[in-house]
């Protein structure tokens, strides 16, 4: 994780892009891009939140988005039944293995004795190399043969992610295999993650297998990674204490850009009891405006009972609108008429539009990138001409004031940007 929130300048004016607290979970494994206006980085939804130790340590060092604190329970599934996977052929079983070749004998001895954290990594550490250095269906069967028993043991480690989605931090040797076996085959990896997905064991277990069936197959089954992140995130044993690796499956629906998720992730927003949630569905409603906005907004504007519990941050969403594309535009224009909306709401929108600005962190299977100077000029100057062009509009009136505001930070932004692009012919 990178840290406190950090912000890449961009000549623009930036509101509250302060660093925050480690327990507060829209800075997790988060630092903003260039953008605009960092207005989704305030805490729209409380200006302090309170968690349980375990939350707290999942918060800070959560990376989705979204991370938290896990049941330890573990109740080993078996063949799921479930359609569409690519599996590995095996071709030794765990009765062909010889027994006092066991790789993990080692490892498990040495995590007994709860070393510290130096030595843990460097007995993890050999054992990769040992399962890299034999043939690969080997080494596949003695994962799954581990893994079968139910046996594990806690590493003393955080789950953390490090680099296009593989683990740097692993809480169990589980989890440690689970990892390292997405790297020797992953195929056999995605197999084998269905079948723990059958049946609940542990929320970091199953954030990993969901990364490995979305990894490891062909052709994404995208249904089947919907309906079970969606289920892991409705568990409510899970909810009551979520682990790291909960908050990060949340990263799941991102990468399927799950929109008819929306509801899920609004009745967790709405949850002022438990703010560790209601900050998870929030990230990740936030990384689905921005990857399908039409869709999502035209959720959002649907929906009444999430504007009346979260008006600031629904409005500062809207404020992530491209009003160059026509059914966004339109999804805007309709919002902003709305008899309904208040000057709360129209403020929130107006201080911080355009909103520009990414979120960027080590996620189980998304990235994100950064708007180019050029494409931010470009934008700018064609969204000025909307807003004014609304601002002369008769039917404006009752919201002119908001759209003036709105011109005046597009003004300066374009005028920053002088030089960035050719002036249009």
């Amino acid at each position: 994780m990178d840290g406190p929130l950090r912000h890449a300048s961009h000549g623009c004016r930036l509101l509250n892009c302060t660093p925050r607290p480690a327990n507060s979970l829209a800075a997790l494994p988060y630092r903003c891009l260039p953008g605009h206006s960092p207005g989704l980085l305030r805490d729209t939804l409380a200006p302090s939140m309170r968690f349980s130790k375990t939350a707290l340590v999942a918060l800070a060092l959560l990376a989705t988005g979204l991370s938290g604190i896990w049941l330890w329970r573990s109740n080993r599934g078996q063949t799921s039944g479930e359609t569409g996977s690519t599996r590995s052929p095996v071709s030794k079983s765990a009765s062909q293995l010889p027994a006092a070749a066991d790789p993990f004998s080692p490892a498990l001895d040495s995590l007994r004795g709860k070393p510290a954290e130096e030595q843990t990594r460097r007995t993890l550490s050999e054992t990769r190399l040992a399962l890299a250095a034999m043939p690969k269906d080997e080494a596949v069967a003695y994962i799954r043969d581990f893994l079968a028993k139910g046996q594990d043991h806690g590493t003393g480690l955080d789950f953390a992610i490090g680099r296009d989605g593989k683990l740097s931090g692993w809480p169990s040797f589980r989890t440690f295999l689970l990892d390292a076996l997405l790297g020797i085959d992953p195929a056999a990896a995605a197999a084998l993650s269905r079948e723990i997905l059958s049946k609940p064991t542990t929320a970091d277990e199953w954030a990993l297998a969901l990364r490995n069936v979305a990894k490891g197959e062909e052709r994404q089954d995208r249904g089947f990674l919907l309906a079970k992140t969606t289920e892991l995130i409705s568990n409510s044993g899970w909810q009551a204490d979520p682990s790291i690796g909960y908050l990060n499956a949340f990263d799941v629906l991102v990468h399927v850009e799950a929109v008819e998720a929306t509801p899920l992730l609004s009745d967790l927003i709405q949850r002022k009891d438990r703010k560790d949630l209601a900050h998870a569905g929030f990230l990740t409603l936030d990384r689905l405006v921005q990857r399908q906005p039409a869709d999502e907004l035209g959720h959002l504007a649907a929906d009444r009972a999430l504007q009346q519990s979260r008006p600031e941050m629904v409005a500062q969403e809207f404020a992530r609108a491209d009003l160059r594309d026509p059914a966004q535009q339109a999804i805007v224009r309709s919002w902003l008429l709305d008899s309904a909306r208040t000057a709360t709401e129209l403020h929130s929108f107006a201080s911080v539009f355009p909103n520009n600005n990414r979120f960027i962190s080590n996620n189980l299977l998304t990235t994100e990138s950064a708007p180019s100077s050029a494409e931010l000029a470009v934008h700018d100057r064609e969204v000025l001409g909307v807003v004014s062009a609304w601002a002369a509009d008769p039917a404006f009136t009752a919201v002119k004031d908001h759209l003036n505001a709105m011109i005046s930070r597009l003004d300066g932004f374009v005028g920053s940007n002088k030089g960035s692009v050719p002036a249009p012919e």
